[in-house]
């Protein structure tokens, strides 16, 4: 797969999990979807810009386990999980929001907004805990209003049981916001077998589609009950027939649109889940395990800090060293591009990375 991708000619990339490597279609697919139509200048690029925001969907939906009807477009997932939790109706007695440690910093930033209307944040303990289901008890108690699960989180790539978790919150009557972040692209998703109340998800890690092009999916089985209070002329199901004294949302999740969006964005990760899928997620995440496995299987046990079961991790993994920046600013000189995380250097791996990248990694960490 490499051969599809503008992979450096000079490191060794172990940085998806922050920015995935162009893939060599979006060029073209950005001259002919979104800069040739506004070009010409004839008035009908919204002809062309609208049919690549269907397309982004459609393109999407085979990597999500989703129907594209079921997608909408977001600029990031702050701004998406923002629409899904204030697009709820309140109820009584569910005074209560859990999330974890172990979220990203930006959905705790959004979720402590909540407190304005009176919830409460409730922080599980992160930790290997979060592997099995019991370590999730707590969210699916009848005082609780929503759960924000992480399908694999971004520092410890511990990959929790989402399906059973989803199943349980549904049966209590709770809520469920599932970030897929770090998984989209590099591990199975399904959301239609999982069917949470949403998703959020971002095009620019291993979906390799750059940023600006994130997205929310919004379940078919409560659509219905959600009135996002950010809404524009795209909320509705046609935006070209509104009316200023009038609006009803979308009957499906482009409710969540809002106003004019934008377009170039989504256009280059179209292109990009189509190079996606060529392979398919599923033969990518094998891959993927079997690399990971490769470089666990190579290392000394104590000098990984991240997940180690290939059933309950992600694409990446942190290694600790004696002098951490030392090593990793060696590292960095040395062509091995990776960031640093939990008192480690982060390193992911995809489709575009090779065996021997993995060997040479190996030898100069030892």
């Amino acid at each position: 797969m490499r051969d599809d991708f503008h992979y450096p000619p000079d490191k060794a990339y172990f940085l998806s999990h922050s920015i995935g490597v162009q893939p060599k279609a979006v060029d073209a697919a950005l001259e002919e979807h979104f800069m040739a139509p506004w070009r010409r200048a004839e008035g009908d690029a919204w002809d062309y810009w609208l049919k690549a925001l269907a397309d982004f969907r459609k393109a999407l939906a085979p990597l999500i386990g989703a129907d594209a009807r079921d997608i909408c477009q977001q600029t990031n997932i702050s701004s998406a999980l923002s629409k899904c939790v204030f697009s709820l109706p309140e109820r009584d007695k569910r005074t209560k929001i859990v999330l974890t440690e172990e979220d990203f910093p930006t959905i705790g930033h959004v979720l402590a907004q909540t407190q304005r209307l009176g919830y409460e944040l409730v922080f599980l303990p992160g930790g290997e805990a979060l592997a099995d289901i019991s370590g999730w008890e707590p969210a699916f108690r009848d005082d609780v209003h929503l759960l924000h699960v992480t399908h694999v989180f971004s520092n410890s790539a511990l990959r929790p049981p989402v399906g059973d978790i989803i199943k349980r919150a549904r049966e209590a009557g709770v809520y469920t916001v599932l970030d897929v972040a770090q998984s989209a692209g590099a591990v199975p998703v399904d959301l239609n077998a999982w069917r949470p109340t949403f998703a959020t998800g971002t095009s620019v890690k291993y979906l390799c589609g750059g940023p600006g092009a994130a997205f929310l999916w919004a379940s078919p089985d409560t659509i219905a009950e959600c009135k996002p209070i950010d809404v524009g002329w795209f909320s509705q199901d046609n935006p070209f027939t509104s009316h200023i004294h009038s609006f009803d949302y979308a009957s499906d999740a482009a409710r969540f649109m809002g106003g004019t969006p934008a377009v170039a964005p989504f256009v280059c990760a179209a292109a990009a889940f189509k190079t996606l899928q060529k392979i398919g997620v599923d033969t990518i995440s094998q891959y993927n395990q079997l690399l990971l496995t490769r470089l666990i299987e190579a290392l000394p046990p104590a000098r990984v800090v991240s997940h180690t079961d290939k059933n309950a991790r992600g694409s990446s993994l942190i290694v600790t060293a004696d002098d951490l920046n030392a090593t990793s600013k060696a590292l960095t000189k040395a062509g091995f591009a990776h960031d640093q995380r939990m008192g480690g250097m982060r390193f992911s791996v995809h489709t575009y990375t090779s065996e021997e990248e993995i060997d040479a990694l190996v030898a100069a960490l030892a």
